[in-house]
């Protein structure tokens, strides 16, 4: 059976071969520990005491070899797979508040394998996201260990889970995340803050998103949540339209690039197929260079790609959606060019938060109403098209003059999954259309996405639609609204 496996960063793990002289097979002794790390809150007592569990296979014993100065590891249970340690008493002679435990195992015939753990008392106080469960979480702040409901899946929390294990699914870039872990009924995540030119730590992290996959006791994948790590607020930077709060960012983006062409890769954020809660990722070059996915990685630093599957009476459900969260189903042409093979269920509400909504907990996909009384600025409009295609994107207006920036970012297609651009550039393909989803459906099996176009041609045909109907195979960005 494969281990459960909670951790981000690969552990050591030494495998020791030994001859099974009844069956002639060769056996594999391990010892490895998931979370690869014991963090301590801030505000406990000195010497408070921290748990974590281990995994290993034909070991005998464990002992501490080396420890951080001040820190001791105070009990190994052999039974429960339970590994304590106790932080230090007093900082008056040198104790540190961080470092590494080195620890290894024995087999009963005297071999040994050593794992590494990081222990530290955390300096920032826990952002705890229990209480308010979604399929989306935010992590923006560094050196800081963020805690969710494993127990929960659901817009709202709503899906009760029979979990066992977590583990990570994917992420956008290695190490964004660290010390996966599931203890006393939450699931942690940690943040590691940037560091300087000069080794020093800043306020910032490294930016990107992740899945992390709840498991049953049989590994088989029930759920799943996204991971936002951005070093932006999206829930305070918001602009009104029609009276509805609106992020200003693009869910699982970093940014509003207000068409700052550096920063117009990191205002991309994810794509979704319409009804689906599971992000996918966009192109892996900002400039859509040989339409070429982005790459994301798994607990073990290899690549995980995305996959894409035609939508039949298997692979066409939501059910099947959920278990296989890294695939985007292609268009059925006999339903519409919907991603489900038969009929139109409503996973995304106009109304309300549904089950499936992407958005954080106190957010949704909005309804088509929020997009209404826009249009493109004409000051964006009047440019000379050379100069408003180098901000990727439109103002678009209302008519209380509010000014608000919208990155035009393309779309993956209904009928393969590919990064369609409405303009290809002779050198290179520039991502000029803006699609957004809303939760709003059409009568005939579609539903409304505003839309923009810049024609490179001639700005006669500079186009802006706030409802569109399109097939919900395609997946597009979205902007969430304050509930």
């Amino acid at each position: 059976m494969k281990r459960a496996l909670y951790a981000l960063i690969a552990v050591a793990t030494i495998g020791i071969a030994t001859l099974n002289v009844s069956c002639k097979k060769e056996a594999t002794d391990e010892f490895e520990v998931p979370s690869d790390s014991i963090l301590i809150e801030m505000n406990m007592p000195l010497g408070a005491e921290g748990t974590t569990s281990f995994v290993s296979h034909n070991i005998a014993s464990i002992s501490a070899v080396s420890e951080p100065k001040g820190w001791e590891v105070t009990k190994i249970d052999m039974y429960r797979k339970e590994i304590t340690v106790r932080s230090p008493k007093s900082f008056d002679d040198g104790e540190v508040k961080s470092g590494n435990i080195t620890l290894t195992g024995y087999t009963a015939l005297g071999a040994d394998t050593s794992v590494t753990i990081y222990v530290a008392i955390l300096e920032n106080e826990d952002i705890d996201y229990s209480n308010a469960p979604a399929n989306c979480y935010i992590a923006n702040k560094p050196a800081t260990r963020f805690l969710f409901n494993p127990y929960r899946g659901g817009g709202n929390g709503e899906v009760e889970l029979n979990t066992d294990h977590i583990e990570l699914i994917w992420e956008s870039t290695e190490e964004l995340i660290n010390f996966i872990d599931m203890r006393d009924g939450k699931a942690s995540l940690y943040l590691q803050p940037i560091k300087d030119d000069n080794g020093e730590f800043t306020d910032k992290v490294v930016t990107g998103n992740a899945l992390i996959g709840a498991y049953d006791a049989n590994d088989k994948l029930i759920w799943s949540w996204h991971i936002w790590v951005t070093n932006s607020d999206p829930t305070t930077d918001t602009i009104d339209l029609n009276g509805k709060a609106l992020m200003n960012i693009n869910l699982g983006a970093d940014c509003n690039s207000e068409g700052d062409h550096e920063r117009v890769g990191d205002s991309y954020g994810m794509y979704y197929q319409w009804g689906r809660r599971t992000p996918i990722v966009g192109p892996n070059t900002w400039n859509f260079a040989l339409n070429e996915d982005k790459l994301t990685y798994n607990s073990d630093g290899l690549i995980v790609r995305l996959q894409y599957t035609e939508s039949t009476a298997d692979s066409g459900t939501a059910k099947w959606a959920e278990d296989n969260p890294t695939t985007m189903i292609v268009g059925n042409k006999d339903n519409a060019y919907d991603w489900l093979y038969e009929g139109h269920d409503e996973l995304w509400s106009a109304t309300e938060k549904s089950e499936h909504d992407p958005c954080p907990a106190g957010w949704r996909v909005p309804d088509s109403s929020i997009y209404e009384g826009l249009t493109i600025s004409s000051v964006d409009d009047a440019m000379a098209w050379q100069e408003a295609q180098k901000m990727y994107g439109w103002h678009l207006v209302d008519a209380a003059g509010g000014s608000f920036f919208f990155t035009a970012q393309g779309r993956r297609n209904y009928l393969d999954g590919h990064l369609d651009i409405v303009n290809d550039d002779a050198t290179r393909p520039i991502p000029w259309s803006g699609y957004y989803w809303t939760a709003t459906t059409t009568d005939d099996g579609r539903a409304s996405a505003m839309f923009f176009d810049l024609n490179s041609a001639t700005r006669t045909w500079n186009g802006f639609e706030a409802s569109r109907a399109m097939y919900r195979a395609n997946a597009l960005p979205i902007r969430c609204v304050r509930e």
